[in-house]
């Protein structure tokens, strides 16, 4: 009976021996599949990546932490960044960086495939063979045209989800080496990222309002002024003053022209005595103005007296008639 146990744990061992080897065997060609297949994309080639699964979440990204990201090949595809690796036993992931992050997150997958595990996302409706959703209806909506339904009509049914995260759009497929279907899940990414142009891009926080009025403007042209602001603006005026008590400075803001300087007086050669200041004499009014013409002054022309008019007799006078 002995012997029949210890002829079982040596078929166990070898038929352990012999999985391993295989999987070992498999996971060398599947390495050897992505690197050739990286290689014609100019891509580079890379075992694994423990920093892909910090940067992606949602999705087909949404598996356990022990998980890793294997078989990785990254390089430049049509002008942007990709990626493509496989999540260990889970799914085939192929991304594509866009140029801007967005704050609007769009999936769009299989109607066979499970709704998404998130809770900011809602349904949006259908989008021929696919289902979308999103995180902002209403710019969802922007990209829901002509081209997005030819997108989700054309793209394969093995390519399951397609979705947006960050700076990134991917996709996610069951694990495959085919190097046509990573092919054509590649350039499907890339038309969904070209689609998403449209959404708007993350916007910078705002600053807190005043809390003088929580309620007023935020934006600084319509607030009122802040405490920092005006000791700012007093530093300057400091500033500004400082640097017009420097000697030579001038303000842009005074154009007034300034009085030329009177030239200094020449000092007196040694041993001469020194020149004397005659004080500046102003010749006086003459005293007779009307007596003394000037000589140079034509004379003027002589009156014509006034003869007055003759003594007539009043119109009724009889000596009249």
């Amino acid at each position: 009976m002995t012997i029949v146990y210890f002829v079982i744990a040596a078929l166990a061992l070898a038929g352990a021996a012999v999985l391993l080897w295989l999987d070992r065997n498999r996971s060398e060609q599947v390495h050897h599949q992505r690197a050739v297949w990286g290689e014609t994309h100019s891509f580079k080639f890379r075992d694994s990546d423990s920093k892909l699964r910090t940067v992606f979440k949602r999705a087909a990204m949404d598996a356990p932490e022990h998980v890793e990201a294997r078989d990785v090949a990254y390089g430049v595809y049509e002008g942007a960044e990709a990626v493509v690796f496989d999540l260990e036993e889970t799914a085939t992931v192929v991304a594509v960086r866009r140029p801007a992050a967005s704050s609007v997150t769009v999936d769009l997958r299989y109607e066979d495939v499970l709704a998404p595990a998130e809770d900011d996302v809602d349904l949006l409706g259908a989008m021929g063979a696919r289902v979308m959703f999103a995180s902002n209806l209403d710019a969802a909506r922007r990209i829901c045209d002509r081209r997005m339904v030819t997108l989700a009509t054309e793209a394969p049914a093995y390519l399951e989800i397609l979705w947006n995260e960050g700076n990134w759009v991917l996709g996610s497929m069951p694990i495959t080496t085919d190097s046509e279907r990573l092919d054509v899940a590649l350039d499907s990414v890339r038309r969904f990222a070209d689609l998403l142009r449209v959404l708007p891009p993350v916007t910078d926080p705002q600053d807190s309002p005043d809390p003088r009025d929580p309620h007023g403007p935020i934006r600084e042209e319509l607030a009122d002024e802040k405490t920092e602001s005006l000791r700012d603006k007093e530093r300057r005026r400091r500033a500004e003053a400082a640097r017009a008590a420097e000697p030579g400075h001038e303000s842009l803001l005074d154009k007034t022209p300034r009085p030329a300087a009177r030239p200094a007086a020449r000092p007196a050669p040694l041993g001469d005595e020194p020149s004397r200041v005659e004080p500046i004499r102003r010749p006086a009014p003459p005293t007779e103005a009307f007596d003394s013409p000037d000589p140079t002054r034509p004379a003027p022309a002589p009156r014509t007296p006034r003869v007055p008019p003759p003594n007539l007799p009043p119109l009724n006078d009889p000596r009249n008639r």
